[in-house]
């Protein structure tokens, strides 16, 4: 199985027939959306991971394939095709992605490996870790340098790569002393959505899905106040950008969340569809929300997000675009309060 995106996954069957499966976010259930869409036949991987960027990587028979997915919601096999054969010898125990063109694998000895592929197809490879990741049957990551592994008795544990592209493993962090769940994690497959994550001593976190909107979608001018206004479908997941107390709101939010960290600072999210929180729950950065709508005083579907210290709105633009690019950001009490214009 293969995430797209945030509602969109690749699976295939035994007979080797390849679906795509659309998930309905906008509810505190998971269901699918519709009936799964046949893509084609002959699709016989015993792994499959998409990196992000329009590549998806399968292996069968020890030999790793790429193909190129030419649509967010490929509705035949002509949006998956211009197969490319990178290489034998990927004999893989779990298989996932990292990012564009990165994926990482463990193996049945016990070593983790990340493999990087060129424009040309060729590959290369690096040894992050010797032994003892055998105990892992899936392995995941949505980026920002966190993986995560779960093992035959049904525990997820989560590592952290200070450096995700420096091609080593001597600064991966382990936290086995604290484990996402001891039990429980027992799907017969488990996917992530590439680069949806950022991991920078868990301060921060981008409060969207990477692939939710390109970064220009950022720095757009857009108001003459303090605040942005990001078009995103509705039942767009929305993330904690900060660990703080959650607060609901409501008038022309709508469905309204406010975050409040310790410092003070308060984080708005407005015009939500739904929200996935209740008002008292302490979050961590990257933590889940809710969903993004079209509730209240809105226009059209979108999110808006504001940062307010002691009632004075600051520009959140410069904190989002550091996050958005896997950067330190820069202090709440820091950004402009004259808009968020470029």
């Amino acid at each position: 199985m293969a995430t797209l995106n945030f509602n969109t996954a690749l699976a295939t069957d035994s007979a080797g027939t390849l679906y795509r499966i659309d998930v309905r976010t906008n509810n505190l259930s998971l269901a699918l959306m519709s009936a799964p869409v046949q893509i084609g036949t002959g699709r016989t991987h015993d792994k499959l991971v998409y990196d992000g960027h329009g590549h998806l990587y399968g292996t069968a028979g020890g030999m790793l394939i790429q193909y190129l997915v030419s649509q967010p919601k490929p509705a035949g096999s002509q949006h998956i095709g211009q197969r490319r054969d990178i290489g034998a010898g990927f004999v893989l125990k779990t298989l996932a992605s990292t990012g564009d063109d990165r994926l990482l694998a463990n193996t049945a000895d016990g070593r983790l490996i990340e493999y990087r592929i060129d424009s040309a197809g060729g590959w290369s490879s690096k040894l992050l870790a010797s032994a003892d990741w055998s105990g892992f049957e899936k392995l995941v990551s949505p980026g920002g340098g966190l993986y995560y592994g779960v093992t035959s008795a049904g525990g997820m544990y989560w590592y952290q790569d200070v450096n995700p592209t420096d091609g080593s493993g001597s600064d991966i962090v382990y936290h086995n002393d604290d484990p996402v769940d001891i039990s429980g994690w027992t799907q017969t497959l488990l996917s992530a959505e590439p680069e949806t994550a950022a991991c920078m001593g868990r301060s921060y976190a981008y409060v969207l899905p990477q692939s939710a909107v390109p970064r220009s979608e950022l720095d757009d001018p857009h108001h003459d106040y303090a605040a942005i206004d990001i078009q995103v479908p509705i039942g767009t997941p929305v993330y904690a950008v900060t660990r703080g107390t959650v607060g609901h709101i409501d008038g022309g939010f709508g469905n309204g969340i406010t975050l409040t960290s310790a410092d003070g600072t308060t984080y708005i999210y407005g015009h939500l569809d739904s929200r996935g929180v209740a008002a008292g729950t302490v979050v961590k950065p990257g933590q889940y929300l809710g969903e993004s709508g079209n509730t209240g005083q809105s226009t059209g579907p979108h999110l808006h997000f504001e940062i307010r210290i002691g009632g004075v709105k600051h520009c959140p633009q410069p904190l989002l675009l550091a996050l958005y690019d896997g950067q330190a950001p820069p202090t709440p009490s820091s950004l402009p309060i004259s808009g968020c214009s470029y």
